[in-house]
């Protein structure tokens, strides 16, 4: 899920941009995290954190996978003597 802060820093600074009252101001500001959260809620997005998390392990599945390989041929050419 995207970073709550990054969303009130993102929809106060587009609620900046409309000269308005400060009561219709923070309605304002308030609509458009609802708005902006749910938009990126349905483009299924990652925060970086998680997506580093996922690339360790997919790393280290890999070199388990490799691992493996490894030592079911080293099993192979033995098997064959």
């Amino acid at each position: 899920m995207i970073d709550n802060d990054f969303l009130q820093k993102l929809s106060a600074r587009a609620a900046g941009l409309f000269p308005a009252a400060e009561a219709a101001r923070a309605k304002l500001e308030k609509d458009m995290y609802g708005l902006l959260q749910t938009s990126l809620a349905k483009l299924n997005v990652v925060t970086k954190e998680e997506f580093v998390a996922q690339t360790r392990l997919l790393e280290q599945a890999r070199a388990q996978i490799a691992a493996l390989e490894n030592k079911m041929a080293a099993l192979e050419s033995e098997a064959k003597r």
